[in-house]
């Protein structure tokens, strides 16, 4: 009768066993089950984030393309300004130049003859109102005080 307790006690072993290796082996599966859950809601809250950085980086790059047009019709418009204001000041430089110029020639023709006068004719008297007509001379009989004679 001993072989059947034997029996019996590997038997009782092995079922005692098989339980616990069955035991072991759900444990292991819920491990893995809540391993895997873990990793598909890692993976979800890493889609989330990302996502939402995606999200923000567009707004950024939306507000820094915006601020770059804005900064270039400034720029333009900047430029556009700067060649009214030199096309401007170009225009009253030639007109200034002009001015100068005219009063040179002026100054210089004034110049010049004043210089015939005192070379050809030295100190002439003016003609008069009173004389009417240069070759016939002074008609009336008196001269005036503005004349000398010469």
């Amino acid at each position: 009768m001993a072989v059947p307790w034997v029996a019996l006690a590997i038997l009782g072993s092995t079922i005692y066993q098989a339980s616990e290796a069955s035991k072991a082996r759900r444990d292991a599966e819920r491990q893995q089950a809540a391993a895997l859950k873990q990793q598909a809601d890692d993976a979800a809250a890493m889609r989330t984030e990302l996502a939402r950085q995606t999200a923000e980086y567009a707004k950024q790059g939306a507000s820094l393309e915006q601020q770059a047009s804005l900064a270039r019709e400034q720029f333009q418009a900047q430029q556009l300004q700067y060649q009214e204001n030199k096309l401007e000041m170009e225009k009253k430089a030639k007109e200034v130049q002009a001015a100068a110029d005219e009063e040179r020639r002026k100054a210089a023709q004034s110049e010049a003859s004043a210089l015939k006068a005192r070379t050809r004719g030295g100190r002439r008297a003016l003609l008069s109102q009173e004389r009417l007509t240069p070759e016939l001379g002074v008609v009336s009989p008196e001269l005036t005080p503005g004349m000398r004679l010469q």
